[in-house]
Formats: C-alpha cells, structure tokens, sequence
C-alpha cells in the first residue's frame, strides 16, 4: 500500500516542479536585444570610386595601401577584429551575420575565427516562403548604378531618395531601384530572423549579435526605424569602414539608437519625439497600401478582403498612438522643465515677497500637473476604447474571411453571389473607419483642452506673482 502512495508523491512533486519551472520561465523578462551593425572594410568598389550596389558584387582591396594611405580592406578586418577582441579568448557576440554581398562576408570572417562562430549569410532564398522581402545588402542604386560617387548626379541623385524615407516618405522609389517600403521590410524581416535565430551564448543574460552591411543600409534604416534619430548624423559623421551603429530593440518593439561610429547617443528630446510621431503616423498608411499589392496582383480575393481590414486596422491603431503620444510628450516637455513658473517663484523670493503668496503659486503648479496627467491618462483610456471597438468587428470578419465559404474561393469554382462577402466587409469597414475617425477626433479635442488647462494655471500663476510683487510696493509708497 506504501508504493502508490509514493508514487503519487513522487508524481504530485514532479508535477508542481514543472509548474513552478513553466511558470518561471513565462515570468521572466525576455532577454534585451542588442545589434551592433558593422561596415564592412574597403571594397574594390569603394577603392574605384563608382557607385556599386550589386550582387555578389566585388572584393576586399588587398594592396599594401588603400585609396586614402591607410591600410587596405584585408587588414582593416584584422584591425577591427583585434580592436573588438585584443586578447585570444573572445566572449563578444552571440552570433554574427553578414549580408549576401562579398565585402561583408570576407569583413565577418577575421572576427569569426577568432571568436570560434560561424556567419550567418541573411536574404538567401526561402523555399518554404518564396516571396518573403529579406535581406541586409547594399540599397540598390537603380539607374545611378556605376556612376561617380563623389560627383555628378549620381552623388545626389543615389541618396536622394533615401533620405526621403528617414522623414516618413518611404514610397519614393530609387528610379530603377527599390522604394523605402521595400527596404525597411527586407532589413526588418532580416532582424527578425536574427532575433529568433540568436541564443545567449556568452551568458550575459542578452542576446547581441553582429551583422555586417552596408553603409547606405546602416545609416537609413536606422534612422526611418529608431525612437531619437538624428539626421544630421548622416551629413555630418557618415560612416567609414568598420564603424559600427549600435540599436535596442525595446520591449514594444520599437527600436533606440545608443552609439553611432562609437559615440553614445542620448535619448530624444521633444522635438524630435514629436517628429517620430509624425513620421509612424504618415507611415502606416503607406505601408497597409503597399502589403495590398501580393493579393491585388494575384487576383485574391479573400487575401484583398484579408489585407484591407488588416490594413484598416494598422491605420486607426497608428492614428490613436499619434493622439496618445504627442499628448504625453508634450504633457511631459511643460512639466519637465523649470519654465516661466518655476523661474517666477525664483524671481518673487529674490523680491522678498511674504511666504504666503509662494506658497499659493506652488500648489497651483501641481493642481495643473496632476489635472493635466489625469487627462493624459482619460484621452488615453478613450482611445484604447475606441480601437478596441472599431477593430473587434474587424478581427472577426478577417477570421471568418479565412473559413468562410463563398465568392471569394474562386479556385473551388464556388462563385455564386460574387462580390457579396467583400461588399458586407466594405460596409464594416467603413463604419469602423467613421467611428476610429470620430473616436480620434474627440481624443485630440481632450488633449487640447489638457494643454489649455495647463497653460491656463500658467497664466493663474502669473498673475498671481503680479498681484504679490505690486502689492509691497504699494504699502512701501504708503509707508514713505
């Protein structure tokens, strides 16, 4: 009789055990992504001046000098290896990756041996996903492919358009090229890769990998993509070979710019918040346009259907972020800094003016803090209301889109009644729109009416100094 009672002991403590390591696990905090780009070393193609965007495209220089004196693109690759890992046993990195093109690979493999981890090449072919956009190589030059670099209008025309898309107007197309939604989603969809590719092998808790690119690839995404970018970066500190961009990926998964050719970057200040909010915003609809192509080339039916409420749904989503965030930077910028009302309480003790009246100007400050974060906190909550149920409607006709019998599973020869499913789903559509409209509508109206609150008690407070410092000088004329 003893035996099964031990056996259900034993089995109810290995239950609990798994329980308790699945719940653990769950709990803890994913490991923080970190991606340091790296340029790869001097190419031929660089030595010779032209523009070169191919694939595979040309060598490492291996003379005894480059172009410039300095040493050649072999042994830059060595000079970095030795920079990031000066002694024998190198921890740095969890894995390395390097785009299709020639010059990364040949940059990556010095580190490699030294390291003891092999390069992974991102943007090969995808048999099971044949028409997945991926890849870290060079942004095509179009129509400027082999022109001057440092002349002509191959100079301005090649970087034009990209320095488009780092201000939110991805759909400029490079004339022969590619356009900025093509090329953040192949440097996106390769940073996914890398991220569930990636394990902690050095044991620091985070998973940081390297990917060599490209100098024009670096540069733009991470400025079209990151929460403190600064453009002037580009023009004014472009990138050499081997410098290296360093971004986090945060829990949102938005990503931050921490070190540009090994200087740190700080976080955004409030214009440049206000810019990354302009720039999301501008974006989603571009972006839901340009995922419509697959299914609308391909006479999809329910994949049109499918994409256009998804679509739809980005669109509102980014519309209600735009109303919540800007409200709260801005809420944030007045708050944070010592302003007019903090510098006029200064200016009112320097006047000896009786404690009573500084007294009375302080609360006020905070009354309007606290109702102005209170109706942060109210546009916020309204928001997320209205998207919750303006999209709900949506989300289930996307389901059902998928199993539903009808006019749009014309490979099944079914077309009785065409056109009405997606003529039901347009309908819910554009109800869903008006309301997100309306919803965002009156969202901005609470954060204007948060904004005037606060500049409201700024003018109070004013008043309230001007009051108390004319008063003393009137008993001091009376007194005389």
């Amino acid at each position: 009789m003893q035996r099964p009672t031990r056996r259900r002991a034993a089995g109810a403590a290995a239950t609990t055990l798994t329980a308790c390591s699945l719940f653990a696990a769950a709990t803890l905090p994913a490991a923080a992504m970190t991606v340091t780009f790296i340029r790869h070393a001097e190419s031929q193609g660089n030595a010779s001046g032209y523009i070169d965007t191919s694939t595979p495209g040309p060598h490492l220089t291996n003379d005894q000098v480059n172009q410039n004196g300095g040493p050649n693109g072999q042994q830059q690759a060595i000079d970095w290896t030795n920079t990031q890992c000066p002694t024998a046993e190198c921890t740095k990195y969890d894995a390395l990756y390097a785009s299709t093109m020639i010059r990364t690979q040949e940059t990556a493999a010095p580190f490699a041996a030294k390291r003891g981890l092999p390069v992974t090449v991102l943007g090969t072919f995808d048999p099971d996903n044949p028409q997945r956009n991926s890849g870290v190589q060079e942004i095509s030059a179009g129509i400027f492919e082999g022109l001057p670099e440092s002349e002509g209008i191959g100079r301005i025309g090649y970087i034009l358009a990209p320095l488009a898309w780092t201000m939110g107007l991805q759909f400029v197309p490079i004339p022969g090229g590619e356009n900025g939604l093509e090329f953040n989603e192949r440097v996106t969809n390769a940073l996914e890769d890398v991220e569930s590719d990636t394990t902690d092998t050095n044991g620091d808790g985070d998973i940081d990998a390297a990917v060599f690119s490209h100098g024009a690839t670096i540069m733009m995404w991470t400025m079209m993509n990151v929460d403190n970018p600064n453009l002037l970066l580009i023009v004014q500190h472009p990138l050499n070979n081997t410098d290296t961009v360093v971004v986090e990926k945060n829990d949102d998964g938005s990503w931050t710019l921490k070190e540009w050719a090994g200087q740190e970057v700080g976080p955004a200040n409030y214009p440049t918040q206000m810019f990354v909010n302009v720039r999301d915003l501008i974006v989603a609809p571009q972006k839901a346009i340009y995922n419509m192509r697959i299914p609308v080339l391909s006479l999809d039916a329910q994949g049109i259907v499918t994409t256009g409420a998804q679509g739809i749904q980005d669109v509102a989503e980014a519309g209600v972020k735009f109303v919540k965030d800007s409200v709260t930077d801005t809420v944030n910028a007045i708050t944070g800094i010592p302003g007019s009302l903090g510098q006029s309480t200064s200016q009112v003790s320097k006047l000896s003016t009786p404690k009573a009246v500084t007294a009375t100007a302080a609360p006020s400050i905070e009354a309007a803090t606290a109702d102005t974060k209170a109706a942060v906190e109210t546009v916020s909550e309204n928001a997320q209301s209205v998207l919750e149920k303006t999209t709900e409607p949506i989300k289930a006709k996307i389901a059902s889109a998928r199993t539903a019998n009808g006019a749009t599973k014309l490979a099944d020869g079914n077309k009785a009644e065409p056109g009405k499913p997606a003529a039901a789903v347009r309908d819910r559509v554009n109800r869903a729109a008006g309301d997100v409209r309306s919803g965002i509508e009156s969202s901005a109206q609470q954060a204007r009416d948060a904004v005037k609150k606060l500049t409201g008690a700024d003018k109070s407070a004013k008043a309230e100094k001007s009051d108390s410092t004319a008063k003393p000088k009137a008993k001091t004329k009376d007194a005389a």
